[in-house]
Formats: structure tokens, C-alpha cells, sequence
């Protein structure tokens, strides 16, 4: 059975795979959360690329139909070198995301909350920049929230506060149009919203990354006919947290999780 791949920092991508059982529900994954090294936005390119590389060497004992890079970090660090090494098609988040930016903003401000390292690439910018011309494209790194957002016994006050230190510089820009550049970030829409204080056009690549990876299996002849077998997570961390966040973050009420050994 050909699964399709998600991997991500930690369980930030969930919120790909949530859109992805919507989408394609016929479709089974296998998910990999490298908790066990998360957060990657604060770690050396050497770092992150290492780390990524082990779990793709983890994902060779499966048979796969595609690769979803659900963190924004590798994506904008490693796209290029992983599409090179994977004999199967590999989706990032960054260039949907970015594309959907571009699409919906009207006051031609876009603002983007990322990790540090994904900020460092100005990969958004530049992608933003490739679909329309003439955009404002303002980027904020938040070295905080991924961390507080895997936290569960993180206090409300504590991602306000640290969202407020965040927003403000972008809500002073006047942007109409705010990119979650990381998937953990969907986890805090409300407080964003509710932080933010005002309408934004608020752009969760998740949505436009499935939406580009149905298209290319519907391409390819690899869309699923009907569903096969189980969703696998794994994780470099904790087996029973992880576990805990799986039914609480998707609809799998009775996820198998598995401990992935990536070799660090």
C-alpha cells in the first residue's frame, strides 16, 4: 500500500493532515514528528538538514506515493535537495501558501509570522513576490510560539503576550493579509484573530499545499480509489503525548503511534 508521507518539527503538521483527510479521505498517511528535536526554527541550517535526512532515511522502509514537507523550516531550507533525493513528487508549504497570499490580499500589504530560520530565507518574500508584483511583504519571526504551542500547560496570557510582541510591528504595517508561515501556527488561529482585533485575510498554507498535492496524484494516476489500510504517526518523542495530541488535534480516535527511530 502507497501511503502519502507528512513530516513535520512536531505535530504542527497535523494541521496538513486534517486538511488532507477532508480532501482526500480515500488517501492513508504515515505522519512523522521529529519531537524529539523540535523546534527546528531556532537550529543551524547543518542542523536541520540532518535531522530531516534521518527521518527520510526512516521513511525508506515504506512504500510511498508522495512527500509532504509540512514544516516551513525545511521547506524553505531543503525543497530543492529533497526533491532531488525522493524518487517520488515532493510538496513543500511554502509556495502554496505564498501563492494564496499573493491571491488575497487587496491592500497589497501581506504579512508573514514564521520561525527565525524560515524569516532568515525570505522565502515567503520571494515567493509572494514571483506570483504578483508591486506587493508589500513584511515578515516577523515568533521564536516563541512553536514552543508554547507543543506545550500543552502553556498559559493563555503567555501565547497572548508573546502574539501581542508579534502583531503589533505587522498591524503598525497596515497589512490586510497574514500568512501562519508555520504549521503550528493554525493551532492559535482564534488567539490571532482575537489579538489581531480587527478583519484579516488570514492564509493557512495547509489548505493550498492538499490542494496542490490532489492535483498532482490526480496528474500522476496515484489518487486512491478507496481507503486501504490505517494512518500511521510516529514520533521521535514521547509515544503516549503524541498519542494524546493525535486524538485531540484530528478526527482518528484510535490512531496507531509508533516510536520513529531516526538516529538522533
Amino acid at each position: 500500500m502507497k501511503r502519502i508521507a507528512i513530516i513535520d518539527s512536531g505535530s504542527g503538521g497535523l494541521t496538513v493532515a486534517n486538511e488532507l483527510f477532508g480532501r482526500l479521505p480515500d488517501e492513508r498517511i504515515i505522519y512523522v514528528g521529529d519531537h524529539g528535536n523540535c523546534p527546528y526554527g531556532n537550529k543551524s541550517a547543518d542542523e536541520i538538514k540532518k535531522l530531516v535526512f534521518g527521518v527520510i532515511r526512516f521513511l525508506e522502509q515504506f512504500e510511498l506515493k508522495m512527500l509532504i514537507v509540512a514544516c516551513n523550516t525545511a521547506s524553505a531550507l531543503m525543497l530543492d535537495e529533497l526533491k532531488e533525493r525522493m524518487d517520488v513528487p515532493v510538496i513543500g508549504v511554502i509556495e502554496p501558501g505564498a501563492e494564496m497570499a499573493a491571491r488575497a490580499t487587496l491592500n497589497r500589504r501581506i504579512g508573514v509570522i514564521a520561525t527565525q530560520r524560515t524569516v532568515e530565507s525570505h522565502m515567503y518574500r520571494k515567493n509572494i513576490l514571483e506570483n504578483r508584483d508591486g506587493l508589500g511583504v513584511y515578515e516577523q519571526a515568533c521564536p516563541k510560539l512553536v514552543s508554547y504551542l507543543e506545550n500543552e500547560g502553556t498559559p493563555e496570557e503567555a501565547i497572548k503576550e508573546a502574539l501581542e510582541e508579534y502583531l503589533d510591528p505587522l498591524r503598525e504595517k497596515q497589512v490586510d493579509t497574514l500568512v501562519m508561515g508555520c504549521t503550528h501556527y493554525p493551532l492559535a488561529e482564534q488567539q490571532i484573530r482575537r489579538v489581531w482585533g480587527r478583519d484579516v485575510n488570514l492564509v493557512d498554507p495547509a489548505r493550498a499545499t492538499v490542494a496542490q498535492a490532489a492535483k498532482v496524484l490526480r496528474e500522476n494516476g496515484d489518487l486512491a480509489v478507496a481507503p486501504e489500510g490505517e494512518h500511521l504517526f510516529c514520533t521521535t518523542g514521547d509515544v503516549t503525548d503524541f498519542d494524546e495530541k493525535v486524538k485531540r488535534w484530528t478526527p482518528v480516535s484510535r490512531p496507531v503511534v509508533r516510536h520513529a527511530e531516526t538516529g538522533f
